[in-house]
């Protein structure tokens, strides 16, 4: 019964997303399942079950149409006037500033437009390109004169076309400008909390760049606080033709590492208050590291874990997976549709819940020594569910992803504990963090080592032209038929 409620807000959303809803269609939808509840009761009691999930269905899509209309997915924006012009305005960073290789990506709500003589009061975010110096922070306020422009789709050399408008329209930002005229005003207007926290960030990844060289630092960063970015095109280029893009986005492995940390951390007090400490700890962690789509999902089915575990109740992950979906696309619907990472976190979750134990059984016979067995398990379940929307994405097919993976996965938690002491001690004392960084720097070099040397292979990758999304639902309904007929002969 959840199941239907589930499917039926994620359908309606993603109607709702791909053509406006009225408030005549959405009634439609509850008016129906009315009809279909007083049918109900006429018909056969076996017949019952189906027409009750019926009912659930259009009910969860009259809700999910119902919170994509009081989103501004199909309003027009209060700066629509000033577009391909150049305006005065004032505003705030309210994101954490995007260091690039050749410039920064600040994330400003404008709050007032000047006109001649008047005033436009506005609230609207819009993405501003600056170049890396002078730096500006999270809670700047600062004056600009730029020049507002429409994202535009991104096509690539082989025809795929990313819809670079509607990516941005997810977190809120309705126009970019490029390099204009930006002047600080004061600081200190962002949240407290958001505050402290990119400062802690800040010093922790100063310790770690203090002892550990590039690129290995940055991958550091990657691994503990998902900053990706930072590696560069290059590095980026090399793990995604490696098929280990995954490694360096938060996931719900790296979260579940941080979460039990803090929990042993606090294991000598009361279990409540290491349970709620592990809470609020995994809540700020998400947020220091950015609080990505993939990250808020992995860290929402954390919680529900650590929640069963402190109840003694069953902790079922598929159902973690739908509230994680749930609570996701209620707080943002846009995410259904236009944000890919969100898209392939699921993909990626359902591969590693529900296809991961279907396989499991045709890998027996390799060792489960150093986690062998569980890695090459589910490295293929998430490759099989990902792989199909990865290359209807980005045109990369990967023949050197298990292997890569094989070699590498087994190291991170280790990594990840020898990057955290060294960005800790180095608070203290820069020479003491040298012990763990050398720890943390062979690791390092070891796994960029093998990431290079599988992106270098001859044919280790390969770009495939860009087809239809319909050739994608076809294999995914060719996979799923696959995978039922795998799970019956080993049931």
């Amino acid at each position: 019964m959840i199941l239907s409620i589930i499917f039926g807000f994620i359908a309606g959303i993603w109607i709702g997303s791909i053509t406006p809803a009225t408030v005549s269609v959405i009634g439609a939808f509850f008016v129906l399942g009315i009809i279909l509840w007083v049918y109900k009761i006429v018909v056969k009691p076996e017949q019952q079950k189906i027409i009750a999930c019926i009912i659930l269905v259009l009910c969860g899509a009259g809700c999910g149409l119902g919170r994509i209309y009081i989103s501004n997915l199909h309003e027009p924006s209060k700066l629509e006037q000033f577009v391909n012009q150049k305006i005065k305005t004032e505003g705030i960073v309210v994101a954490e500033p995007d260091v690039r290789e050749d410039s920064t990506k600040l994330t400003i709500k404008l709050n007032t437009v000047f006109i001649a003589s008047s005033t436009v009061p506005v609230s609207e975010k819009v993405l501003v390109t600056v170049p890396l110096y002078p730096e500006y922070h999270y809670g700047d306020k600062v004056s600009l004169f730029i020049k507002l422009e429409e994202p535009k789709q991104i096509e690539s050399d082989d025809g795929r076309v990313f819809n670079y408008k509607n990516y941005l329209r997810v977190r809120g930002v309705w126009y970019t400008s490029r390099f204009g005229s930006i002047h600080l005003l004061s600081s200190g207007h962002g949240s407290l909390i958001k505050n402290t926290l990119f400062s802690i960030k800040g010093v922790f990844t100063t310790a770690l760049n203090r002892v550990i060289p590039q690129p290995e630092s940055s991958l550091m960063a990657g691994l503990l606080l998902g900053t990706k970015q930072s590696l560069g095109k290059d590095l980026l280029t090399e793990f995604s033709r490696a098929g280990v893009s995954h490694v360096v986005v938060l996931s719900g492995y790296n979260i579940a590492i941080v979460a039990e940390s803090i929990i042993a951390l606090f294991s000598f007090l009361p279990l409540t208050f290491a349970f709620v400490s592990g809470c609020i700890g995994i809540v700020l962690f998400t947020m220091l590291a950015g609080g990505g789509a993939s990250a808020w999902r992995a860290a929402i089915m954390v919680l529900v874990a650590l929640w069963a575990r402190r109840t003694g109740r069953e902790y079922k992950v598929g159902r973690a997976l739908g509230f994680a979906i749930v609570m996701m696309l209620a707080h943002n619907p846009l995410l259904l549709v236009f944000d890919p990472s969100f898209q392939l976190s699921v993909l990626a979750t359902i591969g590693i819940v529900f296809v991961s134990p279907i396989l499991a059984p045709y890998f027996i016979k390799i060792t489960e020594r150093y986690g062998l067995r569980e890695i090459i398990s589910s490295t293929i379940a998430t490759q099989l569910t990902v792989l199909p929307y990865l290359i209807y994405s980005t045109g990369v097919l990967s023949f050197v992803s298990l292997p890569v993976n094989i070699l590498i996965l087994g190291t991170i938690p280790t990594t990840m504990f020898f990057g955290f002491l060294t960005g800790v001690v180095g608070l203290v004392s820069m020479y003491l963090s040298f012990i763990p960084a050398l720890f943390s720097y062979i690791l390092l070099w070891y796994q960029l080592k093998i990431v290079h040397i599988g992106a270098t292979l001859p044919y280790g990758a390969i770009s495939l032209p860009a087809f239809s999304w319909i050739f994608v639902v076809f294999i995914y309904v060719t996979l799923t038929f696959c995978l039922v007929v795998l799970h019956k002969r080993k049931s």
